[in-house]
């Protein structure tokens, strides 16, 4: 389920994209994907093999001005490879005292078969 989701953003944050949870000492800035839902979408019909998701992406970076940039650029790359995306939304904004870095996260909403 998350591979499509990896093969959008592999190349950014100089390809510092993990899934879950980063290595400690990980140089900044980098990207954590986690998978926060998934749900068969039923129709009158009953099931038709569509999985809606949510994608939970948090960017860490040395400064705010960083972190927006690169959730800029994880938005476009995004939307460019998954044609399906329906939502995204900014959940968390503000500075991360467990890794000393400003984090903002932002949860993808989209429709895979």
């Amino acid at each position: 389920l998350m591979q499509d989701f990896y093969q959008a953003i592999k190349h950014l944050a100089q390809s510092r994209v993990f899934a879950l949870i980063a290595p400690a000492e990980t140089a900044f800035p980098y990207i954590v994907y986690t998978p926060v839902a998934s749900e068969q979408v039923i129709g009158i019909n009953g099931l038709h093999g569509v999985v809606r998701l949510r994608m939970q992406v948090d960017v860490y970076a040395k400064t705010l001005q960083a972190a927006n940039q690169l959730q800029d650029e994880i938005q476009g790359a995004v939307m460019a490879a998954i044609e399906t995306v329906s939502d995204f939304r900014m959940v968390i904004s503000g500075f991360d005292e467990d890794v000393h870095a400003y984090r903002i996260s932002v949860d993808y909403t989209y429709l895979r078969q």
